[in-house]
């Protein structure tokens, strides 16, 4: 009987055909199946670059040569190693039969299971079983420190084509005109998926190269995203592109808000989206492939900046609304969001990770679990050399602490979110650094009545200068926690400045200095977010997202210009200058916040006492004191003798009557410098 040929054999030969300029790679992985003392190859390089292709050609080598093969897409996989031993051994076919073949693709999304996959899952395969494995990072460090990796493991990096190759797979996809197949090669660098969207755009007419004038612009991705989006694309198709291009996932509900639609045209949208070649779909929404998504930024970026930040605006508007009424369980995924965002910024680029934080699970500290609580202990005696003040706070507060372990439990670190306000008495003498920091907040600005004073540390197991992926964690712990009703300092500590900072400085916060524990320099920052409430700091952190530069300036709360001792000094004086201007700029006050911004900082500082005794004026019981202030200072009737006889008052009930007002009249401006004044009476 004959063999009856099936669809899939027919579409894996037109793969096999398809597949162009890998003969090289496909020559090592030949030799590495043939090879009995390998048992891993692994494929690595950016999205897009054909390793999937080169794991579906080798497949379909396997299944000519009729060798048992499994293919497993880790984004097809629930997280953990329980998940991913499951799919192995239970999927169809037989894989772990004799010179079975295992290929494994998207391992970047099992790489936090990297040590488990390498010491545990692959030495339980039997000796016969070969293993291929493609991601977009270099192997797992841990492999590469093991001997063993480098006798029997394969490392293959997967780049770009060479450019015949990349002119061949250019010809295969339909062009046939030399100058436009070099111009096509030249501008996508080999990158087989640029290709593909560049060769689907049909040439615009007139064009004698196919490739127009933006070959031209020096961003190659943009040119060709811009080409491609030219032909057949509607305005409103165009428009949800560009939202795939900047938000972290897309789904119905994001197109319409942002696009202003209604359910039927933004499913309608969606639908269009998840059929396109380089859409990938997730549990959370919709994304496009990464060349594709950088090249849409670009190019709008480059085409129509004010529409680039409107359509910023918008994005960020439900991505900040939904961060907002998230419950906890679903606060990371819309801070990941958020965070998403600032990918443009190159300060950014450079602390973090800008992973799916599903690589990282935050849950809360397990306080009735006697071994987590003597690891947190320990992990904060060896990384931040304080296990005194650790014990003290996992017994005080043990819900301020958060664990964030790897999909198979292993702990990648913590995140304690202290409340200094609600600590007991005895707080700094456990913790010196915090008894330190709220001398140097006194120093600075004293804690109010009923102000809430956060004291956060971040820890990395991995140590020193290695936050990765825990530093988004921290930075979404920190968009939760900060939103609390009355909220003043949060202060930073931490015992390696160095890995730290430039995430401190980042988000506007500023350093007080050094508190010396046991020979240990421990870094203290701190943000006034009574000066600059936690609603205006997130706002003010859109211009970092839209900052391309890295050059915009942190967020910083402005400063008190005085303590509250030097500022009751100043009020009084500038009661007394009131009415001479020269004294009057000299004054402290001129620096503060009652009187900046304006062009004459003097004459606000006049208009805010003028303000200040109309203010109290309104409140009961103190009309007497307000005619006080108002005949010494404001319409001063010459001297207090002449002031008291002018208000019909005996001089000692007049001086009470004024002691009270100035009392009052104080007090109220040092609200005003804190929480910020009224707008002037005009």
């Amino acid at each position: 009987m004959f063999a009856v040929e099936t669809v899939a054999d027919l579409l894996a030969r037109s793969r096999r055909r398809s597949l162009v300029g890998r003969a090289e790679e496909l020559a090592v992985l030949r030799g590495f199946l043939d090879d009995d003392g390998r048992v891993l190859a692994y494929l690595h390089g950016p999205g897009g670059v054909g390793k999937s292709a080169l794991l579906d050609a080798v497949a379909g080598e396997l299944a000519g040569l009729a060798r048992p093969a499994r293919v497993l897409d880790c984004a097809d996989l629930p997280p953990g190693a329980a998940a991913f031993a499951q799919a192995v051994l239970g999927g169809p076919g037989d894989a772990l039969a004799a010179d079975g073949v295992l290929l494994v693709d998207r391992f970047e999304l099992l790489e936090p299971l990297a040590p488990w996959f390498w010491r545990t899952f692959l030495p339980s395969l039997p000796a016969d079983v070969k293993v291929v494995v493609a991601g977009r990072r270099p192997p797992h460090e841990s492999w590469r420190a093991d001997r063993a990796f480098a006798d029997h493991g394969l490392v293959l990096p997967v780049r770009n084509l060479p450019a015949d190759a990349a002119g061949e797979l250019v010809r295969a996809r339909g062009v046939a005109d030399d100058e436009r197949v070099a111009s096509l090669v030249r501008a996508t660098r080999g990158h087989p998926l640029a290709i593909v969207i560049a060769t689907d755009a049909p040439a615009p007419a007139g064009s004698r190269t196919g490739t127009g004038a933006l070959l031209e612009h020096p961003d190659v991705a943009a040119r060709l995203l811009g080409r491609f989006l030219e032909e057949g694309v509607t305005p409103v198709r165009r428009a949800a592109l560009h939202v795939c291009g900047h938000a972290r996932r897309v789904d119905r509900a994001l197109l319409r808000e942002v696009l202003d639609l209604d359910d039927a045209g933004a499913d309608e949208l969606l639908d269009w989206l998840r059929e396109r070649p380089y859409a990938e779909s997730h549990p959370d929404g919709l994304t496009l492939h990464d060349v594709v998504r950088d090249a849409l930024e670009a190019d709008l970026r480059w085409r129509d900046r004010e529409a680039f930040a409107s359509l910023h605006g918008r994005v960020r508007a439900v991505v900040v609304d939904r961060m907002t009424r998230a419950p906890a369980a679903e606060h990371v995924r819309h801070a990941a969001d958020l965070l998403h965002l600032h990918r443009g910024n190159p300060r950014a680029q450079h602390l973090y990770a800008f992973e799916d934080l599903g690589a990282v699970l935050a849950r809360p500290l397990r306080a009735d679990d006697p071994e987590e609580l003597a690891w947190v202990t320990e992990a904060y005696g060896d990384v931040e050399r304080r296990p005194a003040a650790t014990a003290y706070w996992l017994r005080a507060q043990p819900r301020a602490w958060t664990i964030f372990e790897d999909a198979r439990g292993h702990r990648a670190g913590a995140c304690m979110v202290a409340r200094l306000d609600q600590a007991g008495p005895d707080a700094a003498e456990h913790d010196p650094v915090a008894g330190w920091a709220l001398r140097e907040l006194a120093a600075r600005r004293p804690v109010q009545p009923g102000e809430a004073v956060v004291h956060q540390i971040g820890l990395v197991v991995a140590g020193p200068g290695h936050v990765g992926v825990v530093s988004d964690h921290v930075a979404a712990l920190s968009l939760r926690e900060w939103a609390v009703h009355g909220l003043g300092w949060v202060v930073l500590t931490s015992a390696n400045e160095a890995s730290w900072a430039p995430h401190w400085s980042y988000a506007g916060f500023e350093r007080l200095g050094a508190c010396a524990v046991d020979g240990v320099d421990v870094a203290v920052w701190a943000r006034d977010f009574l000066r600059g409430p936690y609603a205006e700091w997130l706002a003010a952190m859109a211009d970092f997202e839209l900052d391309a530069t890295g050059t915009a300036s942190p967020p910083v709360a402005a400063p008190v210009a005085l303590a509250r001792a030097d500022f009751r000094d100043a009020v009084r004086r500038l009661l007394k200058d009131l009415r001479d201007p020269v004294r009057l700029r000299a004054n402290p006050l001129v620096d503060s916040r009652l009187a900046v911004p304006g062009p004459d900082p003097a004459a606000r500082l006049a208009e805010r006492v003028h303000q200040g005794v109309a203010a109290l004026a309104e409140a009961p019981r103190m009309e007497p004191a307000t005619r006080a202030l108002d005949r010494t200072f404001l319409r001063p009737a010459g001297s207090q003798e002449k002031a008291a006889e002018v208000l019909g008052l005996p001089f000692s009930t007049y001086r009470r009557h004024l002691a009270t007002g100035v009392e009052r009249l104080e007090a109220l401006l040092w609200d005003w410098e804190l929480h910020g004044p009224p707008a002037p009476d005009d």
